[in-house]
């Protein structure tokens, strides 16, 4: 493993949670420097695809997009296109960066656990409540947000419950449109690394 080869010490993970995956480690490196196991932490995370049998079974799946374009929250939501991503993330408290890019105040994570429509399909009253607990407990008023980054997967089965869940939880009571986007318009999907994609476009 990598942390073998460079000596470094305390928790070594490898994680994989599908999609949330790369957000999942980066929640895990947050908790084990707040609970005070490191100091810091280095989430890396890849998507690589190699083998053209997986895109066939993705497409037979229907959630490929069949031009090769990735259009999130479009009417037709005719799926998305598979890339890659190599990406890192070094996670450190804020007392000890020489340099500070980003602020990351809060994390929280949830599992939709089962439902009748199978494990592909998102819940959109886990999101819901996810997004509602995650700022009630950050303190961070939703009225404030001006942007919100979201999965945006551009297909039939993810993208109304998520754009469901975020106009409950973040446009009620707002004086000023939010802005919403998925860099997937832009890159495709890298599944398990996508999150960091999405981590370096708001950045």
């Amino acid at each position: 493993m990598i942390s073998y080869y460079f000596d470094l010490k305390g928790p070594s993970y490898t994680l994989d949670t599908a999609c949330s995956s790369s957000l999942h480690a980066l929640a895990v490196g947050y908790e084990c420097i707040m609970s005070g196991k490191c100091e810091d932490a280095i989430i890396g995370t890849a998507q690589l695809c190699l083998y053209s049998v997986t895109n066939l079974h993705f497409a037979r799946l229907g959630i490929v997009s069949p031009n090769g374009y990735c259009r999130p929250f479009d009417i037709a939501a005719n799926g998305y296109s598979r890339s890659e991503t190599i990406a890192v993330v070094y996670l450190q408290k804020a007392k000890n960066a020489k340099r500070i890019y980003a602020i990351c105040p809060h994390v929280k994570l949830n599992s939709d656990g089962y439902k009748e429509e199978g494990i592909t399909y998102p819940s959109s009253r886990m999101q819901h409540i996810l997004l509602k607990e995650f700022y009630e407990e950050c303190k961070i008023p939703t009225s404030c947000l001006d942007y919100v980054e979201a999965h945006g997967t551009a297909t039939v089965a993810g993208d109304p419950p998520e754009i469901n869940a975020i106009y409950n939880v973040l446009c009620k009571n707002r004086e000023t449109p939010l802005m919403i986007g998925s860099v997937k318009s832009n890159l495709g999907h890298s599944e398990p690394a996508s999150g960091f994609n999405q981590i370096a476009k708001v950045k």
